[in-house]
């Protein structure tokens, strides 16, 4: 482990902070546009093409998260995230400079590719700076940001729409990047590289941490992505709730889920990769089982935002130590691509889920019950899975921890 000196620690801090923005500003941007598209439709029309504003983007972020790691393996972090924040600035600035609708949607695939590539880089550029033991609190920070902005992000959104353009939500973003590039310039460095060709996913295949990370990724975004579509939906149909309501119904599964992240990478360290995800997806199985009852029964509201607490509680070691643990038991030329993958796996497992779950029609209670119980059942898959595969003990990568602070 690297002995960090006070100014180099200062920088680190630096750096951290810069991916910390550019993380933030492409979940916000994610969310921010929900509550502005209204205003926009109705200056732009467009309303038949009204999904392809979120589809567009969603489909370049995919895209660019599948090949951003790799690609920061063999070129450096560094360039990654500076052409990442690049393409999503310019993106925003075209968007808020859009004269038609078509012309927007275009742009919001500019945008979706800079942000795809921001969210699995700046993980990967933590994974650098910090030990394995360090992470702890690092991803709670990481995670917990994440959502605030995530949550937010429509209510800001509205708050720009009415007190300034709608095109304030895409330019918003310019000078914050502007300001996260710098920092980052000024404080980190790419690692210095054996002169070998990168590995890649492949190779690191062979690692059952990887193998496991991979699996219970796909649990943990499936589980994700139905809560955040279906929640409110609920919230919003069954339980009379306001489109307010809706949105804070999910805020108990995200504090759970920043709390949980932060004791998972501690279980990690202390018990080993099997006891963290298989811990955690148990933890979340309990959760969702009470969600379903709560749907089921009729129970009041406080009971299903107690029940997203526990669930999010669970998911958050299941999610980050499935991706911390794979980060660590890897070199550093096979980090990006590890860390894209995972978050890629994240996303379709989410997609594939919501798709399926879309699908269950009837009467609208019974609909609700089945999903919500479909995901309590996702989640003891999730927990099978990860006892079945997931190590007991970590291999750590030689030189698991690389100097990457600049001078």
């Amino acid at each position: 482990m690297l002995a960090v000196s006070p100014p180099r620690l200062a920088r680190r801090r630096i750096a951290t902070a810069a991916v910390l923005v550019g993380l933030v500003v492409a979940a916000f941007e994610g969310t921010v546009v929900t509550s502005a598209m209204p205003t926009i439709v109705g200056d732009l029309g467009g309303l038949d093409a009204y999904a392809w504003v979120f589809s567009a983007f969603l489909v370049a972020s995919t895209v660019a998260v599948l090949v951003s790691g790799k690609l920061a393996d063999v070129l450096g972090r560094l360039p990654l995230f500076v052409g990442g924040m690049g393409l999503f600035l310019v993106g925003s600035a075209l968007c808020g400079a859009a004269t038609s609708f078509p012309e927007l949607v275009v742009f919001r695939a500019v945008q979706g590719l800079g942000a795809g590539a921001l969210q699995p880089i700046a993980m990967t550029i933590s994974a650098d700076l910090y030990t394995l033991e360090e992470r702890a609190r690092i991803q709670g920070l990481f995670t917990g940001a994440w959502g605030a902005a995530s949550v937010v992000g429509p209510v800001i959104g509205g708050w720009i729409v009415l007190h300034a353009s709608w095109r304030w939500v895409f330019l918003v973003n310019v000078p914050v990047g502007l300001v996260a590039v710098a920092l980052l310039l000024a404080s980190y460095r790419d690692p210095p590289r054996a002169q070998r060709a990168p590995s890649g996913l492949r190779a690191a295949l062979g690692e059952p941490a990887v193998r496991a990370g991979l699996v219970a990724s796909a649990f943990a975004g499936a589980i994700l992505y139905a809560c955040a579509a279906y929640v409110p939906l609920w919230v919003s149909e069954q339980a009379s709730g306001d489109a307010l309501s809706a949105g804070a119904a999910l805020v108990p599964l995200l504090v759970g889920w920043a709390i949980g992240s932060s004791f998972g990478v501690r279980v990690l360290v202390a018990r080993g990769m099997r006891a963290s995800v298989a811990g955690g997806f148990a933890i979340a199985l309990a959760g969702a089982a009470g969600l379903a009852l709560v749907v089921t029964r009729g129970l009041p509201m406080p009971w299903a935002m107690a029940a997203l607490g526990v669930l999010g509680l669970g998911l958050g070691p299941a999610a980050s130590t499935s991706l911390v643990g794979p980060q660590a038991c890897v070199r550093w030329d096979q980090r990006g691509a590890i860390t894209s993958a995972v978050y890629a796996t994240r996303m379709l497992g989410g997609s594939i889920c919501v798709a399926a779950l879309g699908h269950a029609g009837g009467w609208a209670e019974l609909a609700a019950t089945g999903r919500f119980a479909a995901v309590a059942l996702l989640a003891l898959a999730g927990a099978v899975a990860a006892a079945a595969m997931a190590p007991r003990v970590l291999r750590l990568a030689p030189g698991e921890v690389y100097d990457a602070v600049a001078e």
